[in-house]
């Protein structure tokens, strides 16, 4: 299987990222979204130590919301 916009790899030499979201391929250059984060490679470097999955990746945290203002000052 070719790796493809919207496919999912996997890194043979970082298994620690976990699988990822191709998300553009152009320019000799991969970018790939790890929950880790996003990561860009030259394509033709990466291409022979990627694995198309078809695991989907984890999601990224979420980031706790803070309290308003007026939440805050109705608590008081």
């Amino acid at each position: 299987m070719s790796i493809i916009q919207g496919s999912y790899v996997t890194h043979a030499k970082l298994p620690e990222l976990g699988s990822g979201e191709v998300l553009s391929i152009d320019n000799g250059r991969i970018g790939i979204r790890f929950a880790s984060g996003q990561r860009n490679f030259m394509y033709d470097l990466v291409a022979p130590h990627l694995t198309v999955t078809s695991e989907a990746p984890a999601r990224p945290p979420t980031k706790a919301k803070r309290a308003s203002k007026a939440a805050a000052a109705a608590k008081t």
